[in-house]
């Protein structure tokens, strides 16, 4: 497990992209922690970001998730065009 997250800056909704995948370990929802102390939970809405579990380390990363609403949910908490 790493403790790092990428995560794309979304301009245009349909070219929004899956950089790495959230957690979905919890009834397919995750805690997100911010650098100001506080917290959010989640519950993912869109199938794609929830693959299936693999135990063979074959998950494709930065892939194309056009207008996937959690990925805008988590470009409007952790980017900034500034």
């Amino acid at each position: 497990m790493q403790g790092g997250f990428a995560n794309m800056m979304v301009e245009n909704p349909a070219a929004a992209r899956i950089i790495d995948f959230p957690a979905s370990y919890h009834n397919g929802a995750a805690g997100i922690s911010f650098a100001d102390g506080h917290a959010e939970i989640r519950k993912w809405t869109d199938p794609r970001t929830k693959p299936p579990v693999h135990y063979d380390n074959t998950l494709q990363l930065n892939v194309l998730s056009p207008n996937n609403q959690d990925m805008l949910w988590l470009a409007e908490r952790t980017s900034s065009p500034n």
